[in-house]
C-alpha cells in the first residue's frame, strides 16, 4: 500500500509536468520505479471524527487546507434532485440565452478560485451498525473568489451576502453569483432537505 500510494503520486507529478509544460522548464522523462520511490506527500490532507457524548452526533472531516484549484469551465446545464410533490428540482441551473449558452464558473478572463477544500459527513449513533444514520454528506470549500454565472430556473440553498432567509426551489432567473474571497461555500445532501448550495457573507447577487 505504502509504494502504491508514492507510485500515486509519482504519476501526478509526471502528469503535471504534461499538463503545465511552461512550468517546468525541463524536458520531460518517465519517473523509474526507484524515483517515485523518494517522493513524499505531507500535510496534504487531514482527518478528523467527533462525537457529541450528550446528541450522538458524529462528524467526520477530510481536509485539504492547503489546496487552491483555479477553473474557467462552461456546461451545458445542471440539475440536481428531482423528487417531491409536485416534481421538481433543488437546483436547475441553465445555460443563459446568450450566444455561449452556458453556466459558467469563472470567465474567460478570471478563473473561480477555491481554496480550503473539505469533505464533511454527520451521523447519527455511528458506532451501532443497526440504527447508524447518515444526516448530511457536503463538499466546500473555506474560500471562494470568482463568479457563477447561469439562468437559476431552480436554486435551493443561502447566498448570505444577499440574504439570511434561505431559497428554496428558487427561480433567481439569469444571475451571477460573486464571491470575494473572504468566506467559502458548501454542497450539502441533507437527507430532510436534499441538495443545496450555501455559499458566505461574502458571497451576493
Amino acid at each position: 500500500m505504502y509504494k502504491a500510494v508514492l507510485r500515486k503520486i509519482g504519476i501526478f507529478l509526471a502528469g503535471a509536468a504534461i499538463l503545465f509544460p511552461s512550468l517546468c522548464g525541463a524536458n520531460m522523462h518517465e519517473l523509474s520505479d526507484g524515483d517515485m520511490a523518494v517522493v513524499y506527500a505531507q500535510g496534504f490532507s487531514n482527518f478528523s471524527l467527533t462525537t457529541d457524548t450528550n446528541s450522538g452526533i458524529s462528524i467526520a472531516n477530510m481536509t485539504f487546507a492547503n489546496t487552491t484549484i483555479s477553473t474557467w469551465t462552461e456546461i451545458g446545464s445542471m440539475k440536481m434532485g428531482y423528487y417531491g410533490t409536485p416534481l421538481g428540482w433543488d437546483q436547475e441551473w441553465l445555460g443563459t440565452g446568450t450566444s455561449t449558452g452556458t453556466v459558467s464558473l469563472g470567465t474567460s478572463g478570471t478563473d473561480l478560485v477555491v481554496k480550503g477544500v473539505y469533505i464533511q459527513a454527520e451521523f447519527s449513533d455511528i458506532t451501532n451498525n443497526g440504527t447508524r444514520q447518515l444526516n448530511y454528506f457536503r463538499i466546500g470549500a473555506t474560500s471562494l473568489t470568482g463568479t457563477i454565472t447561469a439562468d437559476f430556473n431552480s436554486f435551493s440553498g443561502t447566498i448570505l451576502g444577499t440574504t439570511a432567509i434561505p431559497y428554496n426551489r428558487s427561480n433567481l432567473g439569469v444571475a451571477t453569483i460573486t464571491s470575494d474571497g473572504s468566506s467559502g461555500f458548501n454542497l450539502t445532501l441533507d437527507k430532510n432537505s436534499g441538495f443545496s448550495f450555501n455559499f458566505g457573507a461574502g458571497s451576493h447577487l
